[in-house]
């Protein structure tokens, strides 16, 4: 595969001017690789009689510039998608035989077509090679506990929320799994047909790591299956585990075989938007990259995500380890407003970003977290052995992991009430690196697992039925102005569904006074009490007849003793206590000489 860099000298002016999708000083020379012979675009066919003609149209003038070879990016087909019902938009692969700016430029001319980009180049997030390590005994308290109990809290969010991600899915985009080791995730994902995730860089079920052609590593070889096995490593008896190892591990391979000069796996653009489409469609709960690509933002990877991000899956990406601060340039996905960054720091001074992160100096704009990045433990490259790596590859799937736990506890709340949730829960502090960031001490949040969650608790949201006179005491609790003889409390007053439950528990004698609504969070704690009342109803059973006329006139002579609610329907003439006129009353209104009112 030929490897271009695109060398953009950037004027702040310019920048200004046009909106350039990264952020950049004065005279800054910012570089981007990519596929030297391929051109990704999207394409929308016409709706009319004509598409079939129009599909022959669009190869021919493909042909005349340069495109040798077509692959839609969903399903390595090369037909033109000609439908006359259906004009839906579809992302291809073009092989050419030109310039890539140029031929960029003369394809985005062609009626149809909404971008045409070159197929560029990201990077796995991985600060230093794998280093693999044995399996010993107290594994757990020698390599994790400090950062997963220390840190962030996460077993004790395992205890109080009595979850481990179960029932969610994480898909992990990266360079190859092995996931025939002994201590890998026992949560695999499965399509149906025996596959736990794809390769989206090829079309097929290898989602194997990629080795030279000599059969060696490269250096980033078991970068897919560290990462993995950081969200969803099974202890098996190595005392090693995942943060969230519960939730199933859908698996996309993005690495397309090839090595770069720099002994390190090629993932395109394409490859990686085609995963995040994959896992959309697959109905991923949670995506996690620990991928970047330095001062661009490919259009096919920010449309898959905002896709995503509309279906309500919450991405996270790695922020990147060139020491970058934001002012200098943006690293993306990691930088989009819909993805959560994801900042690393560091074993020895826990608090502070390590001297490799990338780093925000816009108060969270871009990056939105940090998590540990240093000696981090994830599965290995045979049974027996784990591997220890540092970068924002690693902080990304602890931070993946605990919106995985998140969500297991609040399957119903949208991707934004999640993100809101990890933005603003409190939590210790991180401070930039002093020897990165020299002139002036940023200030980040490190996200605390327990506080994450706490934070995302719901308060139950009551709606009364507007179109009935119930209504509530918000002092007392009492619920009233329900018709005599209700069959259920659901027809006025109901809890909003992803807010919470409700209960109804009544008297001996059926629905009436005394009856109660629980109302619960969504986490199953109990949030509330309501206590109906239906005014001359003082036996619970849901009427006013004969026998509340002697029990209210019992109570107007104190003989007896009742609860609060029971004196408070008792007043049925809302003079603030009971009296033999309430007795009266409701003996008057059992034979239908009076009236008694349910609205107070």
């Amino acid at each position: 595969m030929k490897i271009k860099k695109i060398i953009c000298v950037l004027l702040t002016a310019v920048m200004i001017c046009i909106c350039l999708p990264f952020s950049s000083t004065a005279g800054e020379v910012i570089t981007a690789d990519y596929v030297e012979d391929e051109v990704v675009f999207e394409y929308t066919p016409p709706a009319s009689s004509g598409a079939r003609r129009s599909a022959s149209s669009f190869r021919s003038r493909l042909a005349s510039l340069g495109v040798t070879e077509l692959t839609a990016l969903d399903n390595y087909d090369d037909t033109i998608q000609t439908s006359s019902v259906s004009s839906e938009p579809t992302t291809y692969v073009a092989k050419i035989s030109g310039n890539v700016e140029k031929t960029c430029r003369e394809i985005e001319k062609i009626s149809g077509i909404s971008y045409a980009e070159p197929n560029y180049l990201l990077e796995t997030c991985g600060y230093t090679t794998p280093l693999e390590i044995t399996n010993q005994i107290n594994n757990y308290v020698k390599h994790e506990k400090w950062y997963l109990d220390t840190v962030m809290n996460i077993p004790a969010a395992w205890e109080k929320y009595q979850t481990c991600g179960e029932g969610i899915t994480v898909a992990v985009i990266d360079n190859g799994f092995y996931v025939d080791a002994t201590d890998f995730s026992t949560n695999l994902w499965d399509d149906g047909s025996g596959n736990h995730g794809w390769n989206t860089a090829n079309g097929s079920s290898d989602i194997s790591p990629v080795y030279k052609s000599d059969g060696t590593a490269l250096r980033d070889t078991a970068h897919g299956s560290n990462v993995a096995g950081i969200i969803g490593m099974a202890s098996n008896g190595s005392n090693f585990v995942g943060a969230a190892f519960g939730a199933e591990l859908m698996l996309l391979r993005v690495a397309n075989g090839e090595a770069t000069d720099n002994n390190t796996t090629v993932i395109t653009s394409s490859a990686v938007a085609n995963a995040v489409v994959y896992a959309r469609r697959h109905k991923a709960n949670v995506i996690s990259m620990s991928l970047s690509i330095a001062g661009i933002y490919p259009t096919a990877i920010k449309n898959a995500i905002n896709d995503a991000y509309a279906d309500s899956i919450a991405v996270v990406a790695a922020a990147g380890n060139s020491s970058v601060g934001s002012a200098a340039g943006l690293y993306y996905p990691a930088a989009a407003s819909n993805v959560i960054g994801v900042m690393a720091s560091g074993q020895t001074d826990r608090y502070t970003l390590t001297d490799f992160s990338n780093y925000d100096e816009h108060s969270g704009q871009y990056y939105d977290i940090a998590a540990p990045g240093y000696a981090i433990i994830g599965c290995g490259t045979e049974s027996g052995k784990f591997t220890v790596m540092a970068g924002t590859s690693q902080s990304t799937p602890l931070v993946a992991s605990c919106i995985a736990l998140y969500r297991s506890v609040y399957p119903n709340q949208t991707v934004d009430k999640v993100y809101n949730s990890l933005r603003n829960c409190s939590t210790k502090n991180v401070l930039s690196n002093p020897t990165v960031s020299t002139s002036k001490t940023y200030t980040y949040k490190m996200l605390d697992a327990v506080e994450f969650i706490d934070y995302g608790a719901t308060k139950p949201e009551v709606e009364f039925n507007l179109n009935t006179t119930v209504t509530s005491d918000a002092k007392t609790g009492y619920i009233y102005g329900l018709d005599e003889g209700f069959a259920d409390i659901a027809s006025y007053v109901t809890v909003k569904d992803g807010t919470g439950t409700s209960a109804f528990i009544p008297t001996v004698n059926g629905n009436g006074t005394g009856s109660k609504l629980e109302i619960y969070t969504i986490t199953g704690a109990l949030y509330k009490t309501y206590t109906i009342i239906i005014f001359g109803d003082v036996n619970g059973d849901c009427k006013s007849d004969g026998m509340d006329a002697v029990l209210i006139g019992c109570m107007a002579n104190n003989m007896g003793e009742y609860d609060d609610s029971i004196k408070y329907a008792a007043d049925v003439n809302f003079d603030g206590s009971v009296s033999d006129a309430d007795s009266v009353t409701v003996a008057g209104y059992a034979i239908g000489n009076d009236v008694i009112s349910q609205i107070r």
